[in-house]
């Protein structure tokens, strides 16, 4: 029986899980935790957290199933859900730094800060737009599908060029990206991130 679950498709088993079948839901589980695992790691460096915060999002995932809307990429849906998930994570440990507690104190600061923190998002929206622009037009286009949340198969197999070849403008894009907004703080890039 865990055979036929292992070669269902994604849509076929989120539908399934939908309708309370367990099995269906551990597929899901097993198929994903790891790479999501290591999608979350990248940002948060903590593996006790990255565990919590992926093993909470399948709880959710799991309670939340009769309400899911209609999935026609279920990677993407859970990637998103990964995101979400640690944006409020980054925001939690502002706040534990204090942050929150001394906007609070001081309103006018508080302005003077979403002032900056906009002016700073704004240049940091423009750098990464006009980064994306220069980029040779394949490496730009293997880009823009893989935001979409296209596999390298998929992109491979839409554009005509080995999987290896994806790869390698994928690695040159992050690489260019890194380089570009290196000065920016480390909490707003991991954000920008996670944002686009």
């Amino acid at each position: 029986m865990k055979r036929y679950y292992q070669q269902e498709e994604d849509i076929g088993l989120f539908q399934r899980m939908q309708q309370d079948d367990p099995l269906a839901f551990e597929e899901i589980y097993n198929r994903y935790f790891l790479k999501l695992s290591n999608t979350a790691f990248k940002r948060l460096q903590d593996r006790e957290m990255t565990e919590e915060i992926v093993q909470e999002l399948f709880v959710n995932l799991w309670l939340k199933r009769h309400r899911l809307p209609e999935l026609k990429q279920p990677e993407s849906y859970l990637q998103t859900l990964l995101r979400n998930s640690v944006i409020d994570w980054f925001r939690a440990r502002a706040r534990q730094d204090g942050f929150a507690a001394e906007m609070l104190a001081q309103p006018d600061r508080q302005i003077v800060n979403a002032t900056e923190q906009h002016i700073l998002y704004a240049d940091l929206q423009q750098a990464y737009e006009s980064t994306i622009g220069q980029l040779p037009d394949k490496c730009r286009q293997v880009y823009a599908l893989h935001q979409q949340g296209r596999s390298v198969a998929d992109i491979a197999d839409q554009l005509q060029i080995a999987p290896k070849t994806v790869e390698s403008h994928l690695l040159k894009a992050h690489q260019t990206l890194r380089h570009v907004l290196k000065d920016y703080s480390a909490v707003a890039v991991a954000l920008f991130n996670f944002v686009f």
